[in-house]
């Protein structure tokens, strides 16, 4: 075999490692196993006389902005959960809030905190720590309440399924100090990276997809007792549905243009894999021109070459003139007169 084809084809192998290193959790997401964990219909409407529930979730909402003036449109939907439960404590973290408690409480995060790039990351990060500090229920605001949540509280944590697969983090519940969330915030730092495109990086750092990976690193690597499971909410308990918990508002006020170019290829799966296999087309026959060009070696006869006329024989003739001219002197001394 061609020393340039075991090249690259070890190259190609070096590559494929790095890749499945790398997205090898994301991967995973692929595989739907969050039916194990579901939230049934007996732990969400038990039947009249069945046995009460101890309340395990702190009865605590979280909600979060960048200041107290919440937007108009959002404002019917956050009354309606204060006013559908009056004997919970409401909690609105305001940007201001959020990093004074995360100074004070957690100071080893600070610096990371406010060098996020993007402000909806710090709303994402204020609501993990708010969960394992105080516990309680974390709600976006342009999701509605639609009845009691003390169903929810029975749990030691809850989150709710996205389609096709993953979780999200506009609705969740916790104890304080759950060991998922323990991991979720221990793991920040980590994924604390730019990702060259706004809604990647905002997604992959602190986000649903962030959120989902580290859920399915810790149901496979953490032994997990029963008090820490996460409950999934299935999309039917979620909303649209007659006993359904919320229902959802105009939201989404933080992203970017790039989000309206990823979920377009969302929405046109087929154009989307069509032109990933005419890139990937593209690439290889690239490779394959390259690899014709090593083995007929026109390489050497070309750009090597040139290379070496213009900077290295040159130099060469150069230092050979200037040693030929010291050996004609050295060979040739003056004659001395004789007076």
């Amino acid at each position: 075999m061609k020393r340039e084809l075991q090249f690259l084809i070890w190259a190609h192998v070096f590559i494929v490692v790095v890749l499945l290193y790398n997205v090898f959790d994301l991967m995973t997401l692929l595989y739907d196993d969050s039916f194990a964990d579901q939230l049934t219909d007996l732990d969400l409407n038990p039947p009249p006389g069945s046995p009460e529930q101890p309340q395990l979730i702190p009865k605590i909402l979280h909600q979060t902005y960048k200041d107290t003036n919440v937007p108009a449109k959002w404002r019917g939907a956050q009354q309606k959960c204060i006013d559908l439960h009056p004997d919970y404590q409401y909690i609105l973290w305001t940007d201001e809030m959020a990093r004074d408690f995360i100074s004070e409480q957690y100071p080893w995060f600070l610096e990371t905190f406010d060098g996020y790039k993007y402000n909806i990351e710090r709303a994402d990060v204020i609501r993990y720590f708010a969960l394992i500090h105080y516990g309680g229920i974390y709600i976006d605001l342009d999701v509605a309440c639609e009845r009691r949540l003390d169903p929810l509280l029975t749990v030691p944590a809850f989150v709710r399924k996205t389609l096709p697969t993953g979780i999200s983090n506009d609705v969740m519940g916790s104890v304080p100090r759950h060991p998922f969330f323990l991991k979720v915030v221990d793991s920040l730092q980590k994924y604390d990276m730019n990702y060259l495109v706004p809604y990647l990086t905002i997604m992959y750092s602190t986000g649903p997809l962030f959120l989902s990976v580290i859920w399915k690193r810790y149901r496979r690597w953490v032994q997990v007792p029963v008090s820490g499971v996460v409950r999934i909410m299935f999309p039917e308990d979620y909303k649209k549905h007659t006993k359904s918990f919320f229902s959802v508002l105009e939201g989404s006020s933080w992203h970017l243009g790039d989000a309206q170019f990823i979920k377009s290829m969302g929405n046109h799966i087929a154009v989307a894999v069509v032109a990933g296999f005419l890139l990937a087309a593209v690439l290889l026959y690239g490779e394959y021109r390259l690899y014709l060009w090593l083995v007929n070696g026109s390489y050497k006869n070309n750009f090597i070459k040139r290379w070496w006329n213009k900077h290295v024989r040159k130099t060469h003739v150069k230092r050979n003139r200037k040693n030929s001219n010291l050996e004609s002197y050295e060979m040739n001394p003056p004659i001395k007169t004789e007076v």
